[in-house]
């Protein structure tokens, strides 16, 4: 599908209505791609690219004298386990065009026809071009919030001595979601840069600060994505903290323990020797006096952690 901008108005044409002298956006599957890349004066290497799947990994934009061209993996900020969505786009002056590469839903689609809607009254080519690209920010804010209250729980079970022997690995899988969000991030943030510096001279002057808004937008993300990362090596610390106070107070007790049965294990040492002239062997209190004793002993040595504060 093909829409023309013209007196910053859209409506949409065909393929065979398409006028260079005005301002056009498209949509286009891979297949339509092939069938009309050479009609649309499209870099053949750049379509190729489009159907290589060795730019699964892929987030980037190349700029030549004539056009630019790109490719955006679209991380699911809510979900990063499920199969990312893959498109590619061409820009020369006076067009920009979407191609959808793998899709699911439908979304890519959507976000084209949101973009197009968007900016219906008082359209340019740059603002359409912004709202395709910030659609890929959408959830953003609401992902991190979710990982910060996730974060927040970790951290009040570690403050209520909780440490589950799960949580060293929930904390792993978290620092590896957000390392791969801030990649993201950091690679739409080139793409703004790109966009923004204007090299091929594709794009009027006054339009250029919508790519300005993208970029701080992906640079917002990308920081409070970072400060995430900082949370969960606080975390991770505190976690370790605890389990060496845990350790600490359990051999602080054992200690304890030893402390208390040394003396007593003296006291039936020395009166196990049952020597014939020992002065409590022939006693009839003899047995009586040890117990006392040794109750005597421990009183002694709990009073005196007592008064150390042990």
């Amino acid at each position: 599908m093909f829409y023309s901008i013209h007196n910053k108005e859209i409506r949409e044409i065909s393929l065979e209505q398409l006028d260079f002298h005005d301002i056009c956006v498209g949509y286009l599957t891979l297949d339509e791609l092939k069938s009309c890349y050479q009609d649309l004066g499209l870099s053949e290497v750049a379509v190729k690219d489009c159907m290589t799947d060795f730019t699964h990994f892929r987030t980037s934009m190349d700029v030549y004298d004539e056009f630019s061209f790109g490719m955006i993996n679209i991380v699911d900020i809510l979900n990063l386990s499920t199969r990312r969505n893959r498109i590619g786009f061409f820009i020369k002056k006076n067009l920009f065009v979407v191609v959808k590469i793998i899709d699911k839903e439908d979304s890519i689609r959507q976000m084209f026809l949101d973009a197009i809607g968007r900016f219906r009254q008082n359209a340019t080519m740059e603002k359409v071009i912004y709202g395709v690209l910030e659609r890929l920010l959408s959830s953003g804010n609401r992902g991190l919030v979710m990982t910060e209250r996730q974060i927040i729980a970790m951290e009040r079970e570690v403050v209520n001595g909780k440490v589950d022997p799960e949580l060293n690995t929930e904390i792993f899988d978290l620092r590896n979601r957000l390392s791969t969000l801030k990649n993201y991030y950091e690679q739409l943030i080139d793409i703004g840069e790109s966009l923004q510096e204007n090299e091929n001279d594709l794009f009027e002057e006054e339009d250029l600060r919508y790519f300005k808004i993208f970029t701080d937008k992906s640079e917002r993300l990308s920081n409070n994505t970072q400060l995430l990362c900082d949370n969960l090596i606080h975390l991770r610390e505190a976690m370790d903290a605890t389990l060496n106070y845990n350790l600490n107070n359990t051999m602080k007790l054992f200690t304890m323990v030893t402390i208390i049965f040394q003396p007593l294990t003296l006291i039936v040492g020395w009166y196990g020797m049952n020597f014939k002239y020992m002065p409590e062997l022939g006693w009839k209190f003899g047995y009586l006096y040890v117990i006392v004793l040794s109750i005597v002993v421990v009183g002694v040595i709990l009073y005196w952690f007592k008064k150390r504060k042990f």
